[in-house]
């Protein structure tokens, strides 16, 4: 009996621990109750009597729940999603406002210690209704490309834009002519111009034909170099009643530009009609050279513009036929000296630009050359010694771009006829 009340003690106050809330605390009170009185009062004998059968009285069974503590109110707690780890960005730089610079022109940085970078420049895309205008552009628009650019970058406004009208008269050619020879001159250039026969007869005129014919095929050769690439003359000598020989007369002779004066009209089965395409041919090239030229240059970058679109067109080249035509500088793109000399002047007369001719003996040999006039005086311009000096855009090759008589001797041309240079000093690029 002694062992089951323990127990029950021991199960009503575990229970009381374990529930937290004031109901079940009750509950179990009211079981132990009725666990007790179901017990048939049973006799409880105390363990210190000597004798047994003293009756053990209990003391009243205490039922008071301990103080019931409140649970705090239960928070949902959502399952924690791990979120992926972080990746720490690099600190941004702010990048400071970009300022756009005005363009940067050559004066600005003139004197060059080396040779500026290039923008490519093309020539805007064109339709073509003039198949021979279509046609010089595959001639010369590289090199028109090409000239543009390099002038582009060399630009030196420190020089005047003041420039000298072209003159025909300034090389002396026309000079020479006596009043009769100037009206054959005359004749010569406007059956030249539309590709007609002529003959000059000597009893026409009271000047002495055969005189007269060296002038006259100068002037055709070097003042109107166009004409002279498809144009020259037949003589006609006859025998006076002392067996000299006199110029009875002096005819046309067309020939083939792309060959030589020995190509001629009637003998070498080149037709009227190539010579008359090919004669329109070198004036559309010349005039599309001098179209592109950009605007606003100095007299001094206008002569560079056509000097290097000179360059970029023709090859120094002694085999060739037409070597000493402007049409060989120009259009089939190979000539000496005298076609380079003749090919410039022929651009600066279309670009209304002064320019006259120099002869001389560089290294012992014969040479020809250009001269041209800027405000301050006359310079040479030796275009063929430019083009073997390297790239327009280097120190070398303004050596023999635009320089003074002096100067030009000191770099081996020695001077014999032609017209005299004035000026003292034009600085180019790489120049103070």
């Amino acid at each position: 009996m002694k062992k089951r009340i323990v127990c029950l003690l021991a199960a009503a106050f575990s229970a009381l621990l374990l529930c937290a809330c004031e109901g079940a605390a009750e509950w179990v009170a009211d079981e132990i109750k009725d666990a007790l009185s179901s017990a048939d009062s049973p006799t409880v004998y105390s363990s210190e009597s000597s004798e047994p059968g003293t009756p053990l009285t209990l003391p009243p069974l205490t039922t008071t729940a301990p103080p019931t503590t409140t649970a705090p109110p239960v928070t949902t707690v959502l399952p924690v999603t791990t979120a992926p780890p972080v990746t720490t960005a690099p600190p941004v730089t702010t990048a400071p406002p970009v300022t756009t610079a005005p363009p940067v022109t050559a004066a600005d940085t003139i004197p060059f210690s080396q040779p500026p970078a290039l923008t490519p420049w093309v020539v805007p895309a064109e339709i073509f209704t003039d198949p021979l205008e279509e046609e010089a552009a595959e001639i010369i628009d590289a090199a028109i490309c090409r000239a543009v650019s390099c002038t582009l970058a060399m630009r030196d406004n420190r020089h005047s834009a003041v420039s000298y009208p072209f003159d025909e008269e300034a090389s002396g050619y026309l000079a020479a002519l006596n009043e009769e020879e100037r009206t054959m001159w005359e004749i010569v250039c406007a059956a030249g111009e539309s590709l007609s026969p002529f003959s000059l007869k000597k009893d026409d005129y009271r000047t002495d034909l055969t005189d007269s014919l060296f002038r006259l095929k100068d002037a055709l050769e070097y003042v109107r170099p166009d004409l002279g690439s498809y144009l020259s003359t037949d003589v006609q000598f006859s025998l006076d009643s002392n067996f000299n020989a006199y110029c009875r007369a002096i005819n046309d002779s067309y020939f083939d530009p792309r060959r030589d004066a020995n190509a001629s009209l009637g003998r070498d089965r080149v037709t009227l009609e190539q010579i008359r395409h090919d004669a329109a041919l070198l004036a559309r090239v010349v005039s599309r050279v001098v179209r592109f030229m950009p605007d606003g240059l100095s007299a001094y970058d206008r002569y560079y513009y056509l000097a290097v679109a000179l360059c970029a067109q023709n090859t120094y080249d002694e085999t060739a036929e037409n070597r000493f035509l402007a049409f060989g500088a120009l259009v089939t793109g190979h000539s000496v000296c005298e076609g380079y000399s003749k090919a410039y002047y022929l651009l600066c007369r279309e670009a209304d630009l002064w320019c006259a001719y120099r002869f001389g003996t560089p290294g012992g040999e014969g040479h020809m050359w250009n001269m041209i006039r800027l405000e301050d005086g006359i310079y040479n311009v030796d275009v063929t010694w430019c083009d073997n000096r390297g790239d327009p855009t280097s120190h070398r090759w303004y050596d023999h771009f635009i320089r003074s008589d002096e100067a030009f001797a000191k770099n081996g041309h020695q001077a014999t006829t032609g017209v005299q240079g004035t000026g003292a000093f034009a600085p180019c690029p790489y120049e103070s």
